[in-house]
């Protein structure tokens, strides 16, 4: 029986789902990782590797050279690359580690997609505070502040003067070091510091969607389209809706297009990747995000299977085993919601609270806490701490009421807040 290796940095709901989906496939399912801490959950994997750390490939390599590995995976989007890395040396790679690294460097992405002709923000990098008057001139203002590297809306900052640009600048360089979040700490190629130098892009103007794509022997498939109809300020996705409302077949198939180009831009093959794209006023469909080599975070691939019958974490697994296609079903013939509750506040969890109140709404299909006490939750850093699945509302204003009771009914409680 074949092995698939998986690998992990921390717990992740992710796990579960992965492990349960290699053994579907008929192969071995083991976890490779760092030293366990005492009360984490009871991994249902066929066996353990436990190494110093999973980011060194190298050394991941060799402790795993002797048992055969037959695929060498890993949701987590810190450690994608280095995990490609891993399956590189081991001689059973599906996409090449480069395409992860370039993947997530979005400055490297903004130009990769650029070069291939597909429409997108003026962009700048920012490394210096004396450098925002020539970068508010050169990308303009509004605009949109972030890190190089990284995913989610983690110390997104939306500035409007010279001087927010400035204070972001201050904020971003303080924040980032002391986040614990390993995907912020990794290097880039060339002498660019993720920690010091940011990313400045011109404000896009319009609604935003999320495309899951799934990338078989050079063709890219979009699972569909999710709309993100409640977002806020701060770019935190509160409630997400498949199909999108108001989201015309035209229109969603442009929207698709631009994500499966992008997709293919950057050189993805046998994996997948999901990735943000705003339907710019102007430009029309922009990618702004890919996140390579997994599928949508939190609860998302339940909404998904819920809307279309796909079973996307599956279809990852099955391209990075090189197995075919998983069974698909049919979908809801309704418009299937995902709302996101989060802490507020910075603290350790001691508990959540509330979440079988929610379960009890009579929209509500599912709910998923994907936190555990313990954990360190943070204002800057978006965690989807309570997931919330739905199904019989109306309109965006019937979602956002959902969202507004929910969050009413869930209580977390921080140690240090």
């Amino acid at each position: 029986m074949k092995t698939a290796f998986i690998v992990r940095e921390t717990h992740g709901q992710w796990i579960a789902d992965f492990a349960a989906a290699v053994r579907d496939a008929g192969w071995r399912a083991e976890l490779v990782t760092e030293p366990l801490d005492d009360g984490e959950p009871e991994y249902q994997v066929d066996g353990f590797v436990v190494v110093d750390d999973v980011r060194d490939a190298p050394a991941v390599a060799e402790a795993l050279r002797d048992r055969e590995p037959a695929a060498v995976l890993t949701a987590a989007e810190g450690i994608i690359a280095s995990t490609a890395r891993i399956a590189e040396l081991l001689g059973v790679a599906r996409c090449p580690a480069d395409v992860f690294t370039l993947a997530h460097n979005k400055f490297a992405v903004r130009q990769a997609l650029a070069a291939a002709g597909l429409p997108g923000p003026r962009a700048a990098l920012f490394a210096d505070p004396a450098q925002a008057p020539a970068i508010a001139a050169e990308v303009g203002l509004p605009a949109i502040v972030k890190p190089v590297n990284g995913a989610a809306s983690t110390l997104v900052r939306t500035v409007s003067t010279v001087e927010e640009l400035v204070a972001a600048y201050h904020l971003l360089a303080t924040r980032l070091p002391e986040n614990p979040d390993a995907r912020y700490h990794r290097p880039l190629p060339g002498p660019l510091d993720p920690l010091r130098v940011f990313l400045v892009e011109s404000l896009l103007d319009g609604p935003e969607y999320a495309v899951d794509v799934l990338v078989r022997d050079g063709a890219a498939e979009p699972v569909t389209v999710v709309g993100k109809p409640l977002i806020d300020e701060r770019k935190f996705e509160l409630g997400m809706v498949c199909p999108p409302f108001g989201l015309a077949g035209e229109r969603a198939r442009l929207v698709t297009e631009a994500a499966s180009a992008a997709v293919l831009a950057l050189g993805l093959d046998s994996t997948c990747a999901h990735v943000e794209v705003i339907d710019d006023a102007v430009l029309g469909p922009v990618v702004v995000e890919v996140n390579a080599g997994r599928p949508a975070g939190g609860a998302q691939p339940a909404l998904l299977k819920l809307a279309t019958g796909i079973d996307v974490t599956a279809e990852a697994v099955s391209l990075a085993l090189g197995t075919p296609p998983p069974a698909r079903g049919t979908g809801l013939p309704v418009p299937v919601g995902y709302l996101v509750l989060y802490a507020e506040g910075t603290g350790r969890l001691v508990r959540v609270e509330g979440t079988e109140e929610v379960a009890d709404l009579p929209e509500v299909l599912d709910v998923v806490t994907i936190v555990s006490p313990g954990q360190v939750l943070s204002d800057d850093q978006e965690i989807y701490a309570v997931n919330v699945l739905v199904a019989g509302f109306a309109d965006v204003d019937d979602l956002a009421a959902l969202h507004a009771e929910a969050a009413k009914l869930v209580r977390f409680e921080l140690e240090g807040s």
